[in-house]
């Protein structure tokens, strides 16, 4: 009886406990760590994918804002003739490009002449591009551009909407 009074380790029962308090601790903060991990790459993607339409839209912008005319062949398709010549087109690709955003930088009326190129704006992420001028009677003065995007690896749909006119009229 002498002995059992003058150990000083833990009991079986107490180091059970401590055992499972442990594991119900770590397991619950793996839960908390985990749901974290998941919003914050939610939200990581759908960041990216607002920067990248607000980069798509300030070009856009940028361009009318220069321009010396605007033509709509439809909806979808905008051309920007500059002062120099140069016209600019904003169009959806087709094809397995179909969701691809492309300025098409027309240089061959320019001063000096150039090429055609196709420049991406976007990758694979619009899924609805249209132009719609102001006023729709007369010479284009403004046009409002509506744009929609995809995140590809959730599912979820943006839609940006404005408006722009030309300075130099």
């Amino acid at each position: 009886m002498k002995n059992i009074k003058l150990q000083h380790g833990f009991m079986l029962i107490e180091l059970m406990i401590c055992i499972t308090l442990t594991i119900l601790l770590l397991s619950g903060m793996f839960r908390l760590f985990s749901t974290n991990l998941t919003i914050w790459t939610k939200e990581k993607h759908h960041s990216a994918i607002e920067q990248t339409t607000r980069i798509a839209i300030d070009k856009i912008m940028r361009e009318i804002r220069y321009a010396h005319s605007i033509r709509l062949t439809d909806t979808n398709s905008l051309t920007i003739t500059k002062i120099s010549g140069e016209t600019n087109t904003f169009q959806l690709g087709s094809g397995t490009h179909a969701k691809t955003l492309y300025m098409i930088i027309d240089k061959t009326a320019a001063i000096p002449a150039g090429g055609i190129s196709a420049n991406p704006i976007t990758e694979n992420i619009v899924t609805s591009l249209s132009f719609t001028p102001y006023p729709e009677a007369v010479a284009i003065q403004a046009v409002g551009i509506t744009i929609e995007v995809t995140d590809q690896s959730t599912g979820e749909k943006q839609t940006l909407n404005t408006a722009g006119y030309i300075w130099n009229q």
